[in-house]
């Protein structure tokens, strides 16, 4: 449904990126989720239809199509990025893409923002996981400013809604476009 929008142009990342944000709202508020708080992703899973195995295999994650939808996900990854991938599956699953395989590879090699489906799917797991009302509390009930917080501190931040340090960052600078590019670098 989206795809065929040209996500060469900024235009088609922000229409991509609203699809993306207006799709984890409706998630939650399907699941019966407030708009700020951490989830566990495979109880939205669960709740959804949507099975979720776990495999002994080095992946990023998979999603297969079905009558019964499958999002399956490698056990050697780390805690916080299977509950990424499980999300990014799930991204698929709601956009109604076809079954796809993420394998483990160099993301420079095809960066995801340059294909559609893989853009929708990182963004709508971003803002399921780390909802910008849920983001904003975070750091306000620390009485931390984003841009000048310590990377302890974002780490803590990250943590508490079970993503990756680097996720959060990312999230933050591209996604939400609360911390400059420099300071995402450091």
């Amino acid at each position: 449904m989206t795809t065929a929008l040209n996500i060469a142009s900024t235009g088609g990342r922000h229409a991509l990126a609203a699809d993306a944000m207006r799709g984890a709202a409706a998630i939650r508020q399907a699941c019966r989720l407030n708009q700020h708080s951490a989830i566990c992703i495979y109880d939205v899973c669960q709740t959804l239809g949507v099975s979720v195995r776990f495999n002994d295999i080095d992946m990023e994650g998979m999603y297969q199509k079905g009558v019964r939808a499958i999002v399956h996900l490698s056990s050697m990854r780390p805690l916080a990025r299977r509950a990424y991938n499980c999300a990014h599956e799930l991204g698929h699953h709601y956009f109604g893409h076809g079954s796809v395989i993420h394998e483990l590879r160099d993301r420079s090699v095809v960066p995801s923002w340059q294909d559609p489906e893989e853009f929708l799917a990182d963004t709508f797991a971003a803002h399921l996981l780390m909802p910008t009302i849920g983001i904003r509390g975070a750091f306000n009930k620390r009485s931390l400013d984003i841009e000048t917080a310590s990377p302890e501190q974002l780490y803590v931040i990250a943590c508490d809604f079970g993503v990756g340090y680097q996720t959060l960052i990312t999230h933050l600078s591209v996604g939400l476009g609360f911390l400059s590019q420099s300071r995402a670098d450091l």
